[in-house]
Formats: C-alpha cells, sequence, structure tokens
C-alpha cells in the first residue's frame, strides 16, 4: 500500500478518511482491530483539530490524541500499538507509529516553549507556531543505535530488558548523546551494557521507530575482544546465543529483527 506524506490537504473531510485516536499509546479501532478506522466508525470521538499526515492508499490519514479515560462507543476499543503488530499489515503499523509520534508532537506542543503564548499548527510546513513571538516547534527526532554484534560464524549477542516480553531477547540498543557519531554512539553503548570492545560499526539501515519517537540507525560489528559484562541496570541479562538455540526474537517489523534474520 502506497503512502503519501503530506503537511495539509487541498480537499474537505470525507467519511472514507483514516482517522488514527490515540488514548495514551492506544490506537482506537473497532473490535476486530484488524484494519485502521474510518473517519465514520470515530465520528464522535475526533477532536476540533487533527493533524493531517497525508494519504494513504488514496484515503486522507488524520490524527490525534484524545484523553485516556474518554468512555470509547460501543463497537471500539482501544489497544496499544505495540499489540497491533502483526494483526494488521506492515504499512498500517508503521503508519499508525508515524501518526502517533505526529499526535504525541501536536499534543505537547500546545502553548510556546519560550514565551508561553499558544501555538498555532502551520499548514505549509510540519510545525506549529507561536502565536505571539513566531517561535517554530517541529515534531522531534531521538537518533538511537542499535547493532547487531557477532563472535565467529555461529554466536550473536543479545540482550533482555524487564520491558520485553517473556522469554524475548534483542540486540542491543541507545540513544545517541549529543555530539556523538552514531559510529561513536555504538562503540559506547557496547562497552556501557556490554563490557567488550568491537571492530568498526558497520551500517545496515534505519528505521523510524514510535516508542517514544526514535529513528533507530542500525549497525553490525564483530566482537574484538574483552567479557561480556552486562549492565544490570539496562538488561536483566546478556548472553551469547548460538544459530541453533536462539531464544524468542523480536517481531519482524523491528529492525532488531531485520539485523538478525540478515545473519540467519
Amino acid at each position: 500500500m502506497a503512502f503519501e506524506s503530506a503537511i495539509s490537504r487541498p480537499d474537505a473531510a470525507h467519511a472514507d478518511d483514516l482517522v488514527l485516536l490515540f488514548a495514551g499509546d492506544a490506537l482506537v479501532t473497532g473490535a476486530a482491530a484488524d484494519h485502521l478506522p474510518r473517519r465514520s466508525e470515530v465520528a464522535a470521538l475526533i477532536p476540533g483539530e487533527t493533524v493531517h499526515v497525508g494519504r494513504f492508499d488514496g484515503h486522507a490519514v488524520e490524527t490525534a490524541r484524545i484523553d485516556r479515560e474518554t468512555v470509547l462507543p460501543a463497537g471500539l476499543e482501544a489497544e496499544a500499538l505495540r499489540m497491533l503488530h502483526g494483526r494488521i499489515s506492515d504499512d498500517a503499523w508503521a503508519l499508525a507509529g508515524r501518526a502517533f509520534q505526529l499526535a504525541e508532537w501536536d499534543r505537547t506542543h500546545r502553548f510556546c516553549g519560550i514565551c508561553g503564548a499558544p501555538t498555532a499548527l502551520r499548514d505549509d510546513e510540519r510545525s506549529r507556531a507561536c502565536t505571539a513571538c513566531d517561535f517554530r516547534a517541529y515534531p522531534r527526532h531521538s537518533p538511537a543505535v542499535i547493532v547487531l554484534i557477532t563472535r565467529g560464524a555461529d554466536e550473536v549477542l543479545l540482550g533482555r530488558s524487564a520491558r520485553f516480553p517473556e522469554g524475548m531477547y534483542s540486540t542491543l540498543a541507545g540513544f545517541v548523546d549529543p555530539g556523538e557519531s552514531a559510529e561513536d554512539a555504538v562503540r559506547r553503548e557496547i562497552r556501557e551494557e556490554a563490557g567488550i570492545e568491537i571492530t568498526e560499526p558497520v551500517w545496515f539501515g534505519s528505521q523510524s521507530w514510535a516508542f517514544p519517537h526514535s529513528l533507530m540507525l542500525g549497525f553490525t560489528a564483530e566482537w574484538a575482544s574483552g567479557d561480556i559484562r552486562g549492565d544490570e541496570d539496562e538488561l536483566e541479562d546478556l548472553q551469547w546465543f548460538t544459530r541453533d538455540a536462539l531464544p524468542l526474537l523480536p517481531p519482524p517489523a523491528s529492525i532488531a529483527r531485520r539485523l538478525l534474520d540478515s545473519w540467519l
């Protein structure tokens, strides 16, 4: 399905628009939760202002946040976006992640961070502009690195966070510090989380990740020296795994899984 990003729409609202409403981190869907909701399905919940996302499969896409305590009409429910992975298409899930980030940016920038005056959505750029001093607030991205570390031909380093589903392990990741290159962040994160040295990181690819507003920068590297010493503040467990004895892995839509699949 094709997605086209846009700042504003040239046409009027239509019953067939896709309107993605978020209560906290949960997307409002129909009871089946197997498709993205149309305007006609969620009309009673749509606030006065929405953020235009673009067009998806020929339909305009709007998004907004609603109060997490909102009582939903019969036939609608709210489900955490993470839990919808695999139940809607990967393209639809990626679109929902984009909408979630835009809706959260819109919610948290209603007032100017400089003078405190209200802000307004611009229709010529992706920003909210202060109505008093014209300061512009743009959607933010937090760059993060994620890296597949291998040792020899048959071992991969995987860690487990307390927030993961039971039994799941993943590649190591962390945010890029101000003033730091992505490659420097990879080396620092691996030293901090695993206590080892690695070879020069090799670029793999990137992925927008909506939890909360990250741009994941993927790399691969080889173990160079040292014994792993997991950071207990970051990880519950850290191990070398072999190809024939892997734990539960991240879902297919994640760059972590793409890194692992490329090795497997």
